[in-house]
């Protein structure tokens, strides 16, 4: 291979489902210089809505059909599926210099099969802490700390993560590359507050607190529908609007129902681009009891919004308490609730929050995403590439 062909690289993730790694993924396919790297997607599951959006920017998608259902257990018709997905794999690696496999699901797999593989830089992207995976069984867990050892590198997106990667999983700190999450600001219409609110049945001058997150355990919507239910005595004006989707639909229904919270209170389901939804919110809360480095954090930010966040993962890598948001300990309802109702009484202080948070986004951009993403693809690869 001549040094003017490009370094390939494959994304090998679960799916492009709207997610905060898969916003992440597209920003750098579509960021990365070209022609010196040539993008591909390797999906284990399932293509997604938003595959759409890698093949509008060109970008090859394959899938290898793993489903989750499939491997539920330890049972002959995971090892039947797994095998076939392995097959197609090694085809498809065989094309690549390098793979980067985003999440745990994905650089597990990708380890288990590197001895046959043998890509010439397989790279485990750490895009959460590991709390949510502690409640998987144990082999999958065991197989996610064995799989990681077979990798060239990890890269982390806080310092949390990165941290973590060390002290739990054994990895060797100079493997480890913290590289943040990037965030580009969006460009709403001017219309484009007013119209979000009618559509929530919401008016013009209504206090509106916007909470971007999937639902499912762990975000934390649970204890915002409690500082909902505390704070309506006595800030009236103040209205709700949780955007995602997920298994915990119903629950949430229910517990909207239940507390007589359907007036203030709105479920708005998924977007295409969250980014649009944050000019019509005063306050944006990320309630999340774990989380690497928050997308919601860097969009409310780069939007100008006052934030109130649990301090947890690379939350601090993005705000200072008190400088450019607000910080409480996860899981402390009582603390949440008295933030939101800081910033409900306080414009002064929501204007001042918002303009350092947007100042402080600036630094979080493609562009530097890209940048140290390149750097390290040429720095692991060297001189060992494929041949055509």
């Amino acid at each position: 291979m001549t040094a003017s062909q490009p370094i390939r690289v494959a994304f090998l993730t679960p799916s492009l489902n709207a997610g905060g790694a898969e916003r992440q993924m597209l920003l750098l396919a579509a960021t990365l210089p070209r022609p010196e790297f040539e993008v591909r997607f390797i999906l284990l599951w399932e293509r997604g809505p938003w595959a759409a959006q890698a093949e509008a920017l060109g970008l090859r998608i394959d899938v290898l059909g793993l489903r989750p259902q499939d491997c539920a257990g330890l049972r002959p018709r995971c090892l039947m599926a797994a095998l076939r997905a392995v097959r197609q794999y090694l085809v498809l690696a065989r094309r690549v210099d390098i793979v980067d496999a985003w999440l745990v699901p994905s650089y597990t797999f990708a380890g288990f099969a590197q001895p046959l593989a043998r890509v010439p830089v397989l790279i485990a992207g750490r895009r959460s802490l590991l709390g949510h995976y502690r409640e998987k069984p144990w082999y999958r867990r065991a197989a996610a700390g064995w799989a990681t050892r077979l990798t060239r590198a990890v890269v982390a997106n806080s310092r949390a993560a990165g941290e973590e990667a060390i002290s739990q999983e054994g990895v060797p700190p100079n493997r480890v590359h913290v590289i943040p999450n990037a965030v580009i600001p969006a460009n709403p219409s001017p219309g484009e507050r007013d119209r979000r609110r009618h559509a929530w049945g919401f008016g013009p001058d209504d206090l509106v607190v916007g909470c971007v997150a999937n639902y499912r355990p762990g975000k934390g919507l649970d204890h915002l529908l409690e500082v909902a239910s505390r704070l309506r005595p006595s800030v009236p004006g103040l209205r709700f609007v949780l955007v995602g989707e997920g298994p915990l639909r119903e629950h949430l229904a229910a517990e909207i129902h239940e507390r007589h919270l359907g007036p203030i209170v709105v479920l708005n389901g998924t977007e295409v681009d969250a980014r649009n939804v944050y000019p019509a919110f005063e306050i944006v809360v990320q309630a999340s009891d774990s989380e690497g480095l928050p997308n919601v954090i860097l969009e409310a930010a780069s939007a100008g919004r006052a934030i109130v966040a649990t301090d947890v993962g690379g939350t601090r890598d993005v705000l200072t308490n008190d400088r450019d948001g607000l910080l409480v300990a996860a899981g402390d309802v009582d603390a949440l609730a008295q933030a939101v109702l800081r910033l409900t009484t306080d414009a002064d202080l929501r204007r001042r929050l918002g303009a350092a948070a947007q100042r402080r986004s600036e630094a979080f951009s493609a562009e530097h995403l890209a940048g140290q993403t390149a750097a390290l693809y040429r720095q692991l690869l060297g001189g060992r590439r494929r041949g055509s």
